[in-house]
């Protein structure tokens, strides 16, 4: 009967619920999946990020241990992947990287990452190496990569920017921050020669164009193939030029970073806002995206002035610009070739279409993925380059975790025989056993359920939280025991007790708030797992520990 009345006692109740909930958010997921596939791997276009390997070699895959002990293997492989076998005759290189599908993330110092040291190729002030920071901190951000710190470094009087990427790839990497994200918009321009001579049109304005065997003269002007001059406040470049024609690229656009004419990229699809799509093209067997990005009000202008004189052609219903198609470049090299509508000819539009594909549709997303955060970003001000690249396996880590587990459960056991030669009461030291578990599986839980990442100062936090939940459960049982002789009653015992705790916890949770600041990011892991651990022992752990020592003592 008092088993009964004690555990549907709303204190008890809760601390169950909130165990067995936190429990079965932290059920182990014992398998490996794939991270990254490189080009010169032997399964690229076989085995795709997020795909599942139970098998290699006639060995059970559990651990990312089982896979990169095959990493410099040569011969041939034998893979369980989503339960299918894969084949494939390996030089060397595997060319996989994976991770073991956990409940909780870990940072870098616990599950691997890669750590990057990059420098400017040109010299460069302190404030430009700042902004550029912030701008690799903003395409992380927005790529949704896993934790990452970005703090500039000084090494023999040279500042580099180094970035530790937690359960990251070097493919990663180099997606997101060698890319100096400069995009160009050019719209072709094809002037037709007639015995050497033609006309080149600007909005209502033309420009006389000679050819004089390799010579262009525009507007009196020479150029040579390749060279760039201006015309109505737009950037004009000789492209190529045959006996018949003279093509120019006229920039259209551009997103550097110091000029930028591309206000907004859509990131997520928003009807009668913006658009984001993937597709599958039946014919040509891939996946397509596209996603809008807006421009200025200058650029749309820019873009009506060049294609407004434009011929139109028609492709089946479609209506488009015979000899005007949109040029896009990213850094330099072609990314795509677009047609432009004929609706665009006398129309001022802001929208424009950024379109690609992948082989399939994960890499189509990733690609797409790519593009948008590099243009959400802004272009780097300055030329990085990777001067130093240290890939920092999981296994270490996860030894590592095993050892604080093992030091965790030695110091409990310690404490609890100092408690035990203290009090001499057996049945108190149980409930403290359980109660100090309780909080940390609640902890680790909550910290995978908000999939926050756990690393070093994390679970320093959690130490920390224990600490002091043991000094908690002094507290109480001193004051039931040992308590002010003036209050008899062991229910106000315990009331006293818990105004000195909810005192102390109050303390340290405004202590805890600088460092939640971006200032202090490298304790931002102390801070929060020990504000969750104030919150769930105060309100969940320690309550319900003061029942069941009330309970005992009577």
């Amino acid at each position: 009967m008092r088993v009964k009345k004690l555990l549907l006692d709303f204190r008890i109740t809760l601390w169950l619920v909130a165990l067995i909930i936190s429990l079965l958010l932290l059920f182990p997921k014992n398998y490996v999946v794939v991270k990254s596939v490189s080009e010169t791997s032997p399964f690229y276009g076989k085995v795709y990020p997020g795909d599942r390997i139970t098998w290699i070699n006639e060995n059970p895959v559990k651990d990312v241990s089982d896979v990169y002990r095959f990493s410099n293997y040569s011969g041939s492989i034998r893979m369980i992947v989503n339960d299918n076998l894969v084949l494939g005759d390996v030089k060397g290189n595997l060319g996989i990287e994976v991770e073991k599908k956990t409940s909780l993330k870990f940072g870098l110092d616990i599950g691997g990452g890669v750590r990057v040291l990059l420098a400017s190729k040109d010299n460069t002030s302190s404030e430009i190496l700042q902004a550029t920071k912030e701008i690799l901190e903003n395409r992380i951000n927005i790529f949704g990569l896993k934790e990452a710190r970005l703090t500039i470094v000084d090494v023999e009087n040279e500042k580099y920017i180094q970035i530790e990427l937690a359960g990251g790839t070097l493919s990663e990497v180099k997606e997101i921050l060698e890319k100096q994200g400069h995009l160009e918009g050019k719209i072709s321009k094809i002037i037709k020669l007639k015995n050497g001579f033609g006309t080149l049109r600007i909005g209502n304005k033309n420009f006389e164009v000679m050819k004089n065997n390799s010579e262009i003269i525009i507007d009196g002007k020479k150029y040579n193939v390749n060279e760039t001059f201006k015309l109505e406040d737009i950037e004009f470049q000789v492209w190529n030029y045959t006996e018949n024609k003279i093509i120019l690229f006229a920039t259209a656009f551009s997103s550097s970073f110091e000029k930028k004419d591309i206000k907004k990229v859509c990131m997520v699809n928003e009807p009668g806002v913006c658009q984001v799509y993937i597709l599958y093209n039946p014919k040509s067997k891939v996946y397509e995206f596209g996603f809008s990005v807006s421009i200025t009000l200058e650029a749309a202008q820019r873009v009506k002035k060049l294609i407004e004189n434009e011929e139109i052609y028609y492709s089946g219903n479609e209506a488009y610009l015979r000899n005007a198609k949109l040029y896009l470049f990213l850094d330099g090299k072609p990314l795509r070739v677009l047609e432009i509508s004929a609706g665009l000819k006398n129309s001022i539009v802001t929208n424009v279409m950024i379109q690609g594909s992948g082989k399939t549709k994960s890499e189509a997303k990733k690609d797409m993925n790519v593009l948008q955060t590099i243009l959400s970003s802004g272009a780097l001000p300055v030329e990085l380059e990777m001067v130093s690249v240290e890939v920092i396996p999981p296994i270490l880590g996860e030894r590592f975790l095993n050892e604080i587990l093992w030091i965790g459960l030695i110091g409990e056991i310690i404490v609890i025989l100092i408690i035990f030669f203290r009090y001499r009461i057996p049945k108190i030291a149980i409930p403290m056993i359980i109660t100090s578990a309780s909080e940390a599986i609640m902890i680790l839980g909550l910290a995978s359920l908000i999939n926050w990442t756990i690393d070093l100062p994390s679970l320093a936090g959690i130490i920390a939280i224990l600490g002091t939940g043991i000094d908690a459960q002094i507290m109480i049982i001193d004051e039931v025991l040992r308590g002010r002789k003036r209050v008899y009653s062991i229910t106000e015992k315990i009331k006293h007790a818990f105004f000195i705790i909810f005192s102390s916890a109050a303390t340290t949770f405004v202590a805890m708030l600088p460092l939640l600041s971006a200032g202090a990011k490298i304790m931002q892991g102390f801070a929060v797992t020990t504000i969750i651990g104030l919150f769930i022992s105060v309100f969940v752990t320690r309550p319900a520990f003061g029942r069941l020592i009330e309970e005992i003592i009577k």
